[in-house]
């Protein structure tokens, strides 16, 4: 088949969605698929995946990404490929794979982490979001165009497309669950990052580390991680304590701040951005992600692939996973109650076992080769119907 797969940048610093799509391009091109990446820019390379830069025009985004659909729009007339598989919402796209969620949904998340106040103000002003609105109505386009194969990657986004255009599964909507790529390493590899990156933090063995990794720190929840943080250590009294660790980016100072002033400055660790995770994986005994809006968050996949039990949010479509056994689930990110007592039966060796047994289960089903079978079997669905 012929494959064009739709992003606006193809940057995987940038995030879970180009990481997500780059692994999806490589798996495709391993089975032989004739695959192009049709993106504004691009800095990323694959030997077997063709790259095409449609570049960027316009000085406001809503004008920029008009430009970008039409020129995609232009490049598939051209093209002919026998599948189009957008991320984003693209008229004349056969897929449209929704790896950021509905805009309506955003929009509400937005809504959510703010006050009473703020959110009256975000209402009010929404119009004037000129980019926003144009992929709504963009959205909208596309979704209510029965032709259009959607693809949510959780149940908790299939939701969202029946709740805000009534399309339901089945109904030219199928959930293919979000996946994740791990490298293939042995105990003893693992251990040894164990080691050393503990050693580095000083922690000791029987202390537990929590793990979370963001770019967003606002939308993941860092702040009301630091907070449930900082009443789980006092409330551990003479029994082992143990550090937070934050990955993700450079400018931290409110959020260092915030740590000094919840009294566990010296407990919370921000590291900048790694180009591999892996190893802290390895450290870690926790992983936290308080999300307030997540459509399948990577970081928690990744997490129950190697082994380390997660702290999530029903806001979060990875707790479909973690429902299973794999880790903890809260209400809301602002449960900081909820936080803290899972934060306290995961710091329980015995415990926190069981959890791992669980997420070393789901392994297999959350490998991008069961993502990339089921991808194709849709295409083929597709191509039927032509």
């Amino acid at each position: 088949m012929k494959i064009a797969l739709v992003i606006e940048r193809m940057d995987v610093s940038r995030g879970g969605r180009e990481t997500s799509t780059a692994q999806v391009a490589a798996g495709l091109a391993g089975r032989s698929h004739a695959v192009t990446i049709l993106c504004r820019t691009s800095s990323w390379r694959h030997e077997a995946v063709q790259i095409c830069r449609l570049g960027e025009r316009g000085l406001l985004r809503a004008v920029r990404l008009r430009n970008f659909i039409a020129d995609v729009q232009k490049t598939i007339r051209r093209r002919q490929f026998d599948v189009v598989h957008a991320m984003l919402p693209v008229p004349g796209a056969n897929v449209y794979q929704l790896r950021g969620g509905t805009s309506p949904g955003r929009f509400i998340a937005g809504l959510r982490r703010r006050s009473r106040l703020g959110a009256a103000v975000a209402r009010l002003v929404a119009p004037l979001n000129l980019h926003r609105m144009a992929t709504a109505r963009t959205e909208r386009l596309v979704v209510e165009d029965h032709r259009v194969l959607c693809l949510p990657v959780s149940e908790m986004i299939a939701e969202e497309l029946h709740r805000h255009y009534g399309r339901a599964e089945g109904e030219g909507v199928r959930v293919i669950y979000n996946a994740v790529e791990v490298p293939e390493t042995d105990a003893e590899q693992r251990l040894n990052h164990r080691r050393r990156l503990r050693g580095e933090l000083g922690l000791k063995d029987d202390e537990t580390m929590f793990l979370t990794v963001a770019k967003n720190f606002e939308l993941k929840g860092v702040a009301e991680a630091i907070a449930a943080f900082a009443q789980w250590l006092k409330g551990r009294d003479d029994r082992p304590g143990g550090k937070l660790v934050v990955i993700g980016r450079q400018a931290v100072g409110k959020y260092r701040h915030l740590a000094v002033r919840r009294g566990v400055g010296d407990c919370v660790v921000f590291v900048p951005p790694v180009e591999d995770v892996f190893p802290w994986y390895a450290a870690a005994d926790v992983c936290v992600l308080l999300s307030w809006y997540d459509p399948c968050s990577r970081v928690a996949l990744e997490a129950t692939r190697w082994g380390v039990p997660s702290i999530t949010t029903v806001y979060n479509g990875a707790a479909e996973v973690l429902a299973a056994g794999a880790g903890v689930v809260v209400g809301s990110p602002k449960d900081l109650k909820a936080v803290v007592a899972a934060m306290e039966e995961l710091a329980d060796p015995r415990r926190r076992s069981l959890r791992a047994d669980a997420c070393r289960n789901l392994a297999d089903r959350l490998s991008m080769k069961r993502h990339v079978d089921e991808l194709i079997a849709a295409y083929g669905e597709i191509l039927e119907k032509c």
